[in-house]
């Protein structure tokens, strides 16, 4: 496996894609300072998982995003896909190329991918994890790692170490058991006190239980006499209602027949009274009649008289009239002729007013058409001059502006220079304070750690002291618990050894079946009609394996009936061993091997069992020998000429014909072999804890006082380490308060040459810009000049139109006069005009007036009536007067003789109605007496329904009734008091008690698991710890030995070591390196020239690659301390590792040029966005000549 390609875009300063082709040997990527080229490293860190933003050398994840530079905006995504040559299957996936891809956004959320395919980062990791690429692995070694080996104690330098041996998951393991092992002790702690206080609830729910018992029981006897006496009495009371409902029936009877009687004399009644309704109807009318006949009456006789005085007015009023109508009518002719007349002058006057407002117009605009033609271009003239003015204007102030900031510019400079002395200064006084904190800080941090070993010393005797009070608690606590659980445990086996547990399915059902009596002939298991010793156990189980559970029958007809029983009931499948058929077997010459070392004997020998079992015993375990170790085995077996099977006493077999198997073996928990002697165990051990409790709680009672007399002590050392704390960080704060001031400085005054430099480029930029601007105003200029003489033309020209202006103006100004006295003739005449109009209509309107009076007068002539008709009229209304009179007579003398029929009939009915009043009082009584028994029914029934809830039906079929209500009554209410007397009863109790007891059950279970888990996680803490020790010893001798030969390559000569600081605690120990460069003596690293400590930390690392190899390692600046014949030498070494290994180097040194396969320049043309060239060497040597 190698790396193909890395593709990336938006990562860092990559802003546009970014392809990166590898080849299996060495590339190199080389650029200035701040191109970016370790960006590349970073891109391949992360993609393979990395997690930490730190180590991609930022502060949050988004920072690894392209931010954004002067001319390009920020991105939201930063992909990075690596691509790997997967054709050797190094990697577990069916693929010859594996793409790996990682993408995340400014938002946050992130995307992974594996051959495109969405995964999740785990499966990214669990992908490179045993494949030399995972966290632990040396594929990427940055210089950092480097400086990590030189400047680190021999104790921190360990970390190196334990990353090559592969621990460090170890470690993580080790602490999450640890804490792991804390939990479960808090939990155990915290389900012993939970037991503790659920032991004291137990008693109180018990006695409340037992009276909410004793409450439900009463209730119940309640319940059973309240019922029955319920349905008596509803019988009775349905009973009476019943009766009362016949006799309303009745009643309402009786009621509805003298309703309908008194409903036909109402109706007769009613019809008598619209009778005389309608003949008091017919007088009224009539006499209205009789009124309007002698009101028309009257009106006649006065009509009559006014015709007379009207006829002499009509002759009177109608020759006036006619009179007035001819003068008017004359008066109108004359006035229509000299309107006319005024009418013709009127237009002859607009006429004229009319030519001289055109000769007017015509002389105005032959005096403003050219005038305006040379007025326009003056103004486009002018128009342009002014802009020309404001470019000119405007430039002058770009000039200006532009001179300001050249000198501000030079002011800046000036400042900058004074501030940058005050910097120095000040950052020489900071670095003085630093100095004289840090000595202040060490002195406290002295002083701490002492005192942090006193309290630690105390700390240590107090847990020490907890730890066995927590232990002997856990006894105490679990003591009589414990053996209850022990009791329980026993039962449980002795039920499961009842019930047959633990045997296949079909030997259980048989043996089930031959209990019952199903089946006779079943003699039983093998293992049941066998006694083995306690040493033989492992033995016997491996001989026997599954045919322990082979099922001994009288004969074979049993063991047939057998069958057909499982077959018929579908119950499974056994094996069966007939005592009459089974053939016992035996080891020829078993009596040879008494004097050969390791025997034991025959297996059939060594147990115990019925002689009448003896066949089928024998057929199974008589041809097994049982040796002691499994080289006593082999020589057994070579004795027998390995014809027979040999179990050892661990359980190990040479089977015939040579073969072996053995090994590690699971015990199962409730094996059926060892189940009777974890009964007999059980038993042994109730009785011993039985002992033990009471001396466990005077223990308990002495460390308790001893502990809390500890923890009074302990507070008091913790406060004072807390206050010494507590001046210890104040002063960590203020010392990296002011570093971060120091670091402030720094930056600024690094800043400032990069200001000066902007400044000079800025003023040469503004003089560059200021020689334009002169250029321009010169032109500007220049254009003024010439627009200014064009406009002095044309303004003479105009003044030359002006004069023959006047002369117009002249002739216009008769015109206006001769216009206003014609427009004053026009307004005369048409007032004039308009007066005799208003004259004339006014005649029109008079003759009008004349008109309607005269049509009038003539209507009112045509309408009046002869004397003659009038006398009709009068002498008819006389006559119809008299009829109505007598007609009315004829209607009251009929109405008296009705209304006494009506008088008679109103006295009949009150009668009637008397007597139905009686029936309603009657039938009201007898009603409200149904509702009341209805009531008290539904009364009966709802409570019935409500507190039992049961129908009467139900209730009825249930329940027999009673013999004696007032008895019943009496029990009823006794019942009841006696419950009153049990007072507030908690129901809850009983499923409480249930529930807490069943808690109790619960938690008592709880407690043996996590006791059995905290024994586990101490197992398995101390066999982590034994494997780190071997892991790391192991690759630490590797590496040792490794390190010596590629120290003595890379330097030429001389040796070098690798010492333990403690060998005795492998866990602990920390790493010297003593090194000898060819030509000085043996001596401490340290003590080494840079460059030298610098090849031998590469020596170091390159002696790990060589014990955990990897497919390709990336190298970020690791030579870059040192000289050049170093790095020649580094470089061809690196040459001849990368037969094996593919390497990608991160370098500006050109010693490590000459030896890559392929090169790789990133440069920043552009501000902040990172570019990328490649050249293959080989093809262009004349590049490194250059």
């Amino acid at each position: 496996m190698f790396l193909k390609q890395l593709d990336t875009i938006g990562f860092k300063s990559f802003a546009e894609r970014v392809t990166v082709d590898f080849v299996s040997g060495v590339t190199s990527v080389v650029g200035p300072n701040g191109s970016g080229k370790s960006n590349i490293t970073d891109a391949i860190r992360w993609v393979l998982g990395e997690q930490s933003a730190r180590s991609l050398r930022g502060s949050k994840m988004e920072d690894i995003i392209f931010a954004g530079s002067e001319t390009r905006a920020p991105l939201n995504m930063a992909e990075v896909t690596l691509t790997l040559d997967n054709t050797d299957q190094a990697l577990p996936l069916d693929y010859q190329e594996v793409s790996v891809t990682r993408r995340v956004y400014r938002s946050g959320e992130s995307e992974f991918y594996i051959n495109n395919q969405t995964c999740r980062l785990k499966d990214i990791v669990d992908l490179f994890m045993d494949s030399g690429l995972g966290r632990e692995a040396f594929s990427i070694i940055s210089q950092g790692k480097v400086e990590e080996i030189l400047s680190s104690k021999a104790e921190d330098r360990r970390s190196i170490f334990e990353e090559a041996a592969g621990v460090l998951k170890y470690k993580q393991r080790k602490k999450k058991a640890e804490y792991k092992l804390s939990e479960t002790q808090e939990n155990l702690n915290r389900v012993e006190d939970i037991i503790w206080e659920i032991d004291g609830q137990l008693e109180p729910l018990k006695e409340q239980a037992a009276v909410a018992k004793d409450y439900l029981e009463k209730k119940d006897e309640l319940k059973n006499v309240e019922i029955s006496l319920l349905i008596t009495q509803i019988q009775q009371v349905h009973g009476e209602w019943e009766r009362i409902l016949k006799e309303l029936e009745e009643v309402r009877g009786q009621e509805n027949e003298l309703s309908e009687k008194i409903e036909a004399n109402e109706a007769s009644l009613k019809d008598q009274r619209d009778h005389v309704e309608s003949l008091d109807a017919s007088i009224e009318n009539m006499q209205a009649k009789l009124l309007e006949l002698t009101r028309d009456l009257e009106n006649l006789e006065g009509k009559k008289q006014l015709m007379k005085e009207r006829h002499k007015h009509f002759e009177e009023n109608k020759s006036k009239l006619e009179e007035a109508y001819e003068d008017l009518s004359d008066k109108l002719v004359n006035l229509k002729a000299i309107a006319e007349e005024e009418a013709q002058k009127l237009k002859q006057i607009k006429e004229k007013r009319e030519n001289t407002k055109q000769e007017l117009n015509q002389t105005t605009q032959a005096l403003k058409q050219d005038l305006h033609l040379i007025e326009d271009e003056i103004e486009d003239l002018k128009s342009e001059y002014i802009e020309l003015l404001n470019k000119q204007a405007a430039k002058r102030n770009e000039k200006q502006l532009l001179e300001k900031q050249l000198d501000q510019i030079h002011s800046k400079k000036g400042s900058q220079i004074d501030k940058f002395k005050d910097l120095r200064s000040e950052r020489a006084k900071l670095e003085e304070k630093l100095t004289s904190m840090t000595a202040e800080l060490e002195t406290l941090t002295t002083q701490r750690e002492e005192l942090e070993s006193q309290v630690q010393e105390l700390n240590e005797r107090y847990e020490k002291n907890k730890q066995t009070y927590q232990e002997w608690q856990e006894k105490l606590y679990k003591g009589y618990q414990y053996l209850e659980n022990m009791r329980s445990k026993k039962e449980m086996l002795e039920e499961m050894k009842e019930d047959f547990s633990g045997y296949f399915h079909g030997v259980r059902e048989v043996l089930k079946a031959s209990q019952k009596g199903q089946l006779q002939g079943i003699h039983g298991a093998v293992l049941e009609l066998i006694d083995i010793p306690s040493h033989l156990l492992t033995a016997i189980e491996t001989a026997l394996g599954a045919q322990a559970q082979h099922i001994v029958v009288e004969d074979e007809q049993t063991g047939r009936q057998a069958i057909h029983w499982l077959k018929t009931n579908n119950k499974g499948r056994a094996t069966f061993l007939p005592l009459t058929s089974i053939q016992p077997r035996s080891v020829h010459g078993a009596a040879s091997l008494s004097q050969q070392a390791g025997y034991v004997g025959v297996a059939a020998d060594l147990i115990q069992y019925d002689t009448a079992h003896s066949k089928a015993i024998q057929h199974l375990l008589g041809h097994i020998v049982i040796a002691e170790g499994l080289e006593d085995a082999n020589q057994i077996a070579r004795v027998l000429n390995r014809k027979y099977r040999v179990v050892t006493l661990d359980g190990d077999v040479v089977n015939p014909g040579g073969s072996m198997s053995g090994g590690a073996k699971k015990q199962s928990k409730q094996s059926l072999f060892t189940r009777e002697k974890e009964l007999q165990e059980l038993s042994e051990k109730i009785v011993a804890y039985d002992a033990k409790a009471l001396d466990v709680e005077s223990k308990v009672k002495k460390l308790k006082t001893t502990l809390a007399e500890q923890e009074e002590e302990k507070e008091q050392w913790n406060v004072k380490l807390s206050e010494l704390k507590k001046e210890e960080y104040e002063k960590q704060s203020d010392q990296r308060e002011m570093q971060l001031k120091l670091d402030h400085l720094n930056d600024q005054l690094q800043l400032f040459d990069q200001d000066q430099a902007q400044y000079d480029q800025d003023s040469h930029h503004a003089d560059q810009q200021l020689t334009d601007l002169d250029e321009t105003l010169r032109t500007l200029e220049e254009q003024l000049v010439s627009i200014n003489t064009k406009i002095e033309e044309l303004t003479t020209t105009k003044e030359r139109q002006k004069e023959d202006e006047a002369n117009l103006q002249e002739r216009r100004q008769k015109l206006q006069i001769q216009l206003a006295e014609q427009e004053s003739a026009v307004n005369n005449q048409k007032e004039k005009a308009d007066r005799y109009q208003q004259e004339k209509d006014l005649i029109q309107q008079e003759l009008r007036g004349n008109r309607v009076s005269y049509q009038q007068l003539m209507e009112v002539k045509d309408s009046n009536q002869t004397e003659d008709e009038i006398q009709a009229q009068i002498e008819s209304t006389r006559t119809d007067k008299e009829e109505t009179t007598s007609s009315i007579e004829m209607k009251r003398k009929e109405r008296q003789e009705l209304a006494a029929d009506i008088q008679q009939a109103e006295a009949m009915l009150k009668e009637l109605k008397r007597r139905h009043q009686n029936f309603i009082q009657d039938l009201q009584q007898k009603e409200v007496k149904a509702n009341r028994l209805d009531v008290e029914l539904e009364n009966m029934l709802q409570y019935l329904q409500e507190e039992y809830v049961m129908t009467f039906e139900k209730a009825k079929r249930d329940y027999p009734g009673v013999d004696d209500i007032d008895k019943a009554s009496t029990k009823v209410k006794l019942i009841k008091r006696a419950i009153e007397e049990l007072g507030t009863v908690n129901l809850g109790a009983i499923d409480e008690y249930d529930r807490i007891k069943e808690r109790y059950e619960f938690l008592k279970g709880q407690q043996d698991d996590l006791l059995e888990a905290k024994q586990t996680l101490h197992t398995v803490i101390n066999e982590m710890d034994g494997e780190m020790k071997r892991k790391f010893e192991d690759t630490f001798t590797k590496i040792r030995a490794e390190f010596g030969e590629v120290f003595r390559t890379l330097f030429g000569g001389g040796r070098a070591d690798l010492q333990l600081t403690d060998p005795n605690d492998m866990l602990e120990t920390g790493v010297d390196i003593v090194a000898q460069p060819p030509g000085k003596k043996l001596q401490n690293m340290s003590l080494l020239s840079g460059g030298e400590r610098a090849l031998t930390a590469i020596a170091l690392l390159f002696s790990i690659l060589r014990v955990r190899p990897v497919p390709f390692c990336v190298l970020d600046e690791v030579e870059a301390a040192l000289d050049e014949a170093n790095v020649d030498r580094f470089a061809k070494f690196l040459k001849e590792f990368s037969e094996k290994t593919q390497f990608i180097v991160i370098t500006h040194r050109k010693g490590t040029m000459e030896e890559s396969d392929v090169l790789y320049g990133v440069t920043m043309q552009e501000s902040g966005v990172s570019k990328l060239v490649s050249v293959r060497l080989e093809e262009t040597p004349e590049l490194l000549e250059a």
